[in-house]
């Protein structure tokens, strides 16, 4: 009612599962659509504010379960919330598969804590310290090229781009961050993977009484899995 009086609206609230299960409906049918060779690649992957924009207009409210969210797209508005009066906006508590996935990382911190663990990140990403990386990067990328050429060099072949760039993202942070210690860093990165995985099922299955907390079991134990296998 207060962001109707304001002339905001929003696709109609379901009781217990809000707006959730049309917009796991609208990832999924995009999704399982070829994509054509455009750079407007918004309507696959934000369908549902695709969808629901060109109903709505660019600002609204759908409902993740019982809880409310403000869509917006205006420039202005966004450098309101998070740069010119950012303390003003508190960050809403992350989904329960979200912190189990991430934990207390810098996405779901606040106020001082937050502060505190980005100046002390920050210089890692400095353009100076990325630049290190090249070198990492341009022997990853050969590595691949490498390896297209010679699939080609027997004949027609058709290759799955995304699952070579998701590995090569994969090669690429494992390398830098783990150096020699290589294989522990890509049995972690597979693991996340597989929490990545039991989470996004979760939330398409949101609307099953009961089924999160069978995912919440899976990702426990893939964790506890993992920190065996890392301690041993």
């Amino acid at each position: 009612k207060h962001f109707s009086k304001q002339g905001v609206k929003g696709p109609p609230y379901n009781l217990f599962i809000g707006n959730m299960k049309e917009l796991v409906d609208l990832m999924l049918k995009a999704s399982s659509q070829p994509m054509s060779l455009s750079h407007h690649i918004l309507p696959r992957v934000l369908p549902f504010y695709h969808h629901w924009k060109k109903i709505y207009g660019a600002t609204y409210l759908i409902w993740f379960g019982p809880t409310p969210r403000l869509i917006i797209a205006d420039p202005s508005l966004i450098r309101e919330v998070f740069s010119t009066n950012a303390e003003s906006y508190e960050k809403y508590e992350a989904h329960p598969l979200v912190r189990k996935l991430e934990g207390n990382g810098l996405i779901s911190l606040k106020g001082e804590v937050w502060a505190h663990r980005r100046k002390t990140i920050s210089p890692i990403f400095h353009l100076e310290n990325l630049k290190l990386m090249i070198p990492i990067m341009g022997k990853s990328v050969g590595q691949m090229v490498e390896k297209w050429g010679k699939m080609c060099n027997s004949g027609k072949v058709e290759l799955e781009v995304s699952e070579w760039f998701q590995n090569l993202t994969e090669e690429v942070i494992t390398r830098s961050i783990f150096g020699s210690s290589y294989d522990v860093g890509k049995h972690i990165y597979h693991l996340q993977a597989k929490q990545i995985v039991f989470a996004a099922e979760s939330f398409q299955k949101v609307f099953f009484p009961g089924y999160s907390f069978i995912i919440f079991f899976m990702v426990d134990l893939c964790q506890q899995r993992g920190t065996g296998q890392h301690g041993n």
